[in-house]
């Protein structure tokens, strides 16, 4: 959307909260935000086959601007850790990663659509085996765009970042994409902790059912270590 279409969105979206309230800002914001397309998928996703250990844990996905988190600056080679920071250079995204959890196999996902969640039950960055496995909201009616509102534009090589808790840059490269109707789910091999080091972006995508408000796609891009 063009800048100028995003400030007329904003100045609309406070002239309805000062006269009829949040439920018709949404409403409004929902009828004049473009219908996001379905992307084809391409490449290699490298996902493993499930096993009797990843089945019984994988969360299901049901539904993230930059943040002002420091910049970390590169250090030795050292052990895996947590991510904190998620930069997509190609994007110009550089985003805050927070740990989130699973509950009753629904994957949690941080509240500000800027942030961007790390599941803590998956692989650290850096890690020889396992998926590092980060989701976050498209976008919010509220605040715009969200940290992974274009993550359906990375292409094949894209390089992507994780900065852990410790300053350690640890890189990836985009090697694929897939599209996945929330009605079916996900495949639990998402989110394989024994196959080879992969790390995977979760979002929504796809077109916005109004009546559950909510989009009807989940996007994942796969990426492999560079």
């Amino acid at each position: 959307m063009p800048a100028g279409g995003f400030f007329r969105l904003r100045r609309l979206a406070a002239a309805i909260v000062a006269g009829a309230g949040v439920g018709l800002l949404i409403t409004a914001l929902v009828s004049l935000w473009p219908q996001r397309s379905v992307p084809a998928p391409f490449g290699m996703t490298g996902v493993t086959a499930p096993t009797s250990d990843s089945s019984s844990t994988a969360p299901t996905v049901s539904a993230v601007h930059t943040s002002s988190a420091p910049i970390a600056h590169p250090s030795a080679p050292g052990k895996p850790a947590v991510p904190v920071m998620l930069t997509l250079p190609t994007l110009g995204v550089r985003a805050s990663v927070l740990p989130v959890v699973s509950d009753h196999r629904t994957l949690g996902v941080p509240d500000d659509p800027a942030q961007v969640g790390w599941w803590s039950a998956s692989a650290l960055a850096g890690a020889t085996t396992g998926t590092v496995v980060l989701d976050g909201h498209v976008d919010s009616a509220t605040s715009g765009p969200g940290a992974l509102f274009r993550l359906a534009s990375l292409q094949a090589n894209d390089p992507i970042t994780l900065t852990t808790g410790t300053g350690q840059l640890r890189r990836y490269t985009v090697t694929g994409r897939r599209v996945y109707q929330k009605a079916g789910g996900l495949p639990a091999d998402i989110f394989a902790q024994d196959g080879p080091a992969r790390l995977v972006l979760i979002s929504c995508g796809g077109p916005f059912d109004r009546t559950a408000g909510s989009y009807l796609d989940n996007i994942v891009v796969f990426a492999v270590p560079a």
